[in-house]
């Protein structure tokens, strides 16, 4: 009777996975693959082929891992340290401190783009401070530092919180230990704080990159030059000049990028599970 009732409780679960999971990745993998024409279906690997031969496809490919690589050590080297003072300060400063860095992320995602975006215009805070520091123009919009800004902001708490999470899960007896042993500040850190928090910065590092990887909002915004793969899959499905619903190429550039996060995320899981390993044999 348990096993029945816990079949039927899962059924909306199933469904929603079936419907908005499992039909569009089938879907995409049908239109990446096969070719309709007049004649009937056809089997063809074009698609896919263009996308890791088409020089433009590449070039959009690197770029985004090349946003997502910059953002992601950029986010780590603030939120490390931010995380690290978090975990430190007094209970009722600490949640105080919480709320104001989760309080950006209950904005749309959408708005808090544009209001960076008024922040670097031409006439935005940003831009004329950078001026009147003697930064030329001053003005970001429209650059590469923008696109890296834009992803910085909109997903540094991402890693902040992993990061702060396993810092307040460390026993503070370890810590204690190993001063008792005579280490210091610094080789407490490394030796205690540091490897503990591991899984946690891998956490942040994998909901940081991926999402910058297959962003194509902020670059649309930021820099509209910047052509990254999530761009021109969005150009290819809804703003191009041959856009359409069912479109092979695109669905063949989401694919790739289907199996691009894939194997990110594989390999961060690969170094989590390593850790913990390593961990365990210590």
């Amino acid at each position: 009777m348990k096993k029945i009732t816990k079949i039927l409780l899962g059924i909306p679960l199933y469904i929603w996975l079936i419907l908005f999971t499992v039909v569009p990745l089938l879907m995409i993998f049908f239109y990446a693959v096969f070719e309709i024409t007049p004649e009937g279906i056809h089997f063809t690997t074009m698609h896919l082929t263009d996308v890791i031969t088409n020089v433009d496809y590449i070039n959009a490919t690197l770029r985004s891992i090349h946003y997502a690589v910059i953002s992601t050590v950029v986010c780590l080297l603030i939120g490390y340290p931010l995380a690290y003072v978090l975990a430190k300060l007094p209970e009722r400063r600490r949640n105080f401190m919480s709320v104001l860095l989760l309080l950006p992320m209950w904005m749309n995602f959408l708005i808090r783009t544009y209001a960076l975006m008024s922040l670097i215009d031409e006439d935005g805070v940003i831009t004329q401070l950078f001026s009147a520091m003697g930064f030329g123009s001053g003005m970001l919009k429209g650059t590469d530092a923008a696109i890296i800004m834009g992803m910085v902001y909109n997903f540094l708490p991402f890693l902040v919180l992993p990061i702060y999470t396993a810092m307040m899960k460390i026993d503070h007896r370890l810590v204690e230990a190993a001063q008792d042993l005579g280490g210091n500040a610094f080789v407490v850190f490394r030796k205690v704080i540091f490897p503990l928090t591991v899984p946690g910065m891998v956490s942040g590092i994998t909901m940081v990159f991926v999402p910058c990887v297959t962003s194509f909002i902020i670059p649309q915004l930021l820099n509209n030059n910047a052509w990254t793969i999530g761009k021109l899959i969005e150009y290819k499905f809804v703003s191009g000049a041959d856009a359409e619903a069912v479109s092979p190429d695109g669905s063949a550039l989401s694919f790739f990028l289907m199996i691009l996060v894939f194997l990110c995320m594989s390999i961060f899981n690969k170094i989590d599970k390593d850790n913990e390993e390593g961990g365990a044999m210590l």
